[in-house]
This record gives structure tokens, C-alpha cells and sequence, in this order.
């Protein structure tokens, strides 16, 4: 029996949906007979979706972006949406550091060449970490515990974020600086803030032309940060040096994305936020949400994405 099965069946019947994605039509297809629903990234919750949840109490986000459910249908709806803030943090930023270094030592590449017969022949000169420039844009949990672990590089540290005010980027180990300076400054840059409407394809060919042209990108946060055809673009004509991802604009990406045929571009399948304690966490946090919704409860605040659901309507607990 998985964890998040059985700390959530003595409240109640758990249905599992599988491992395949489900489409907004299945999801209003079974969600009349649900009281809480708790999704992954894979399913959009839609507006239709919320409207057919006659008995819904409560959307869980499994996981910390919350841009595949509609909130505000939610709130008009009176339906809590809940995430599990900072729960996979030290595993993302993990793996961005896994991916900047294998970016920048081109290490699956090299390891190609050597199964296929090559040696040093093939071997060409890159960067040093200890004493280099690196940007964080966003620094929320993610970026933060990034930050902790580029202190051992001994270089600079940078961060942009419009949500985190000046002495606090500096009291999470960086140097405040807007995002165009952190983008010429850089040599290594990676991605750790939320996808909005304004961090939507923030990472276009213009931004790509202020970068060093050794300069190396990482993206763990969400792929339509990146405008993914630019970066083809950048990476193909060797405007920036390398690429290190593992979000994509659309998700699965297709086998044929060109991305996967450059040798300066490390790809990896949404895994940065998979690890044993990060999935211990988000169950933990998920279903103490969930199980307070259902007992007539108010989520933690730090979970809630709607607060003004209960501020509005007076019928809520």
C-alpha cells in the first residue's frame, strides 16, 4: 500500500487514477462522485471540471505550481485549492545543480562518444564552476536552497525575483540585481520561478543574445519559461553554450522535439522533484489538507491558494 493510499483511507474511499494522464473530459466525467480531487501537473482543472464537482470540497495539488487548475472558478465555485509549498525544494534544487553540473562537463554527451569508441580526441574546454557568476531567477523555496548550494563554488550569486524584497534576496545568500543584469553577468543561469503570464517565454531570442555566449541555462521550474524554438535557435547557432533541462514547453514532449538531437542540450523527464522525503512530504501535506477540508476544517494558509473563498462567504468554516 502506497503512503499517500494509506494515510488517506481512514477518511474515506480512495480511488486512484493510474499512471496515464487524464484529459479535462475524464476528469468531469468522475468528478461528480468526488468529494476532494487531488491532482498532479498532468491534468488541467478546468472550469468544466469545477462545475460538474457537485459534491467537490476541495482541489489538492500534489506538488507546488498550481497553473493547471482554473483558481478563480475554484473560489467561485467556494472550492479550497491547496498546494504543498516547499515540499520538493531541496530535491529540485538538487537537481538543477545535478543538471548545471552535467551541463557544463557535458557529461552525457562524453559518455556517448566513449561507448562509440571515441577518447580525448573529442574533448574540448569548458568553464569552471568555483570562482563563476551564477543567476537565480526566482528565489522562493527553490531558489533559496539552490543558493545554499553554490555557496561551496565560491562566486557570485544573483538573484532577480519581484516577489522577494532586497535585504531578504540577501539574507537567502544573493546579490539583488534586475533580471537583465543577471542575464549579461551569468554564467550559469537557472530558473526557479513560477510560470505567470508575465514568466511566460521570459527566455526568448532576444534574451538569449544579452547572455555570454559560454554561458549555460537550467530549467527545473516550468518549460513555457523558456521559448523553446529560441532556445533551439541559441543552442544550434551557439549563441549560449548549453542548455540543461528538465521541464518542456508541452508535456510528454514529442520524440521528434529537436532538442533531443543537440549535443548541447541535456534533457531529463520532469524528474527534479522526485525523491523518497519529497514524495513523504507532499502526501503528509496534501492529505492534512484534504482531511481538514473534509472535517469542516480551514487548510493551513500556507497551503491555500484562495483564501478569499472564507473571507467571502460566510457559509465556509
Amino acid at each position: 500500500m502506497s503512503l499517500l493510499r494509506k494515510l488517506l483511507e481512514p477518511h474515506g474511499e480512495v480511488r486512484e487514477g493510474g499512471p496515464e494522464k487524464w484529459t479535462p473530459e475524464d476528469l468531469a466525467r468522475g468528478v461528480p462522485e468526488w468529494d476532494a480531487l487531488l491532482v498532479t501537473s498532468r491534468e488541467q482543472v478546468t472550469e468544466e471540471v469545477i462545475r460538474a464537482g457537485s459534491r467537490l470540497k476541495i482541489v489538492a495539488k500534489f506538488g507546488v505550481g498550481v497553473e493547471n487548475i482554473d483558481i478563480p472558478a475554484a473560489t467561485r465555485a467556494g472550492i479550497p485549492v491547496t498546494n504543498c509549498p516547499g515540499s520538493n525544494a531541496i530535491a529540485v534544487a538538487e537537481a538543477a545543480l545535478a543538471l548545471m553540473l552535467s551541463t557544463v562537463r557535458r557529461i552525457p554527451p562524453y559518455m556517448r562518444l566513449l561507448k562509440e569508441g571515441a577518447w580525448r580526441e573529442v574533448l574540448e574546454d569548458t568553464i569552471e564552476l568555483t570562482g563563476a557568476t551564477f543567476g537565480i531567477v526566482g528565489i522562493g523555496n527553490v531558489g533559496r536552497e539552490f543558493a545554499r548550494l553554490l555557496r561551496g563554488f565560491e562566486g557570485r550569486i544573483l538573484a532577480t525575483d519581484p516577489y522577494v524584497g532586497p535585504d531578504e534576496i540577501r539574507a537567502r545568500g544573493a546579490e539583488p540585481v534586475d533580471l537583465d543584469t543577471l542575464t549579461r553577468e551569468s554564467d550559469i543561469i537557472s530558473i526557479h520561478c513560477s510560470l505567470t503570464p508575465e514568466t511566460r517565454n521570459m527566455f526568448g531570442a532576444d534574451r538569449f543574445g544579452m547572455m555570454k555566449s559560454h554561458a549555460v541555462i537550467v530549467n527545473c521550474a516550468r518549460g513555457p519559461i523558456i521559448d523553446e524554438s529560441a532556445l533551439v535557435g541559441a543552442l544550434r547557432e551557439e549563441v549560449i553554450a548549453a542548455a540543461g533541462l528538465d521541464v518542456f514547453e508541452s508535456e510528454p514532449p514529442s520524440r521528434e522535439n529537436p532538442l533531443f538531437s543537440l549535443p548541447n542540450a541535456i534533457v531529463t523527464p520532469h524528474l527534479a522533484g522526485s525523491t523518497h522525503l519529497a514524495h513523504e512530504r507532499i502526501f503528509h501535506m496534501a492529505t492534512e489538507s484534504i482531511v481538514k477540508v473534509l472535517s469542516g476544517e480551514r487548510p493551513d494558509l500556507k497551503m491555500l491558494q484562495n483564501p478569499e473563498i472564507y473571507e467571502n462567504n460566510s457559509g465556509i468554516a
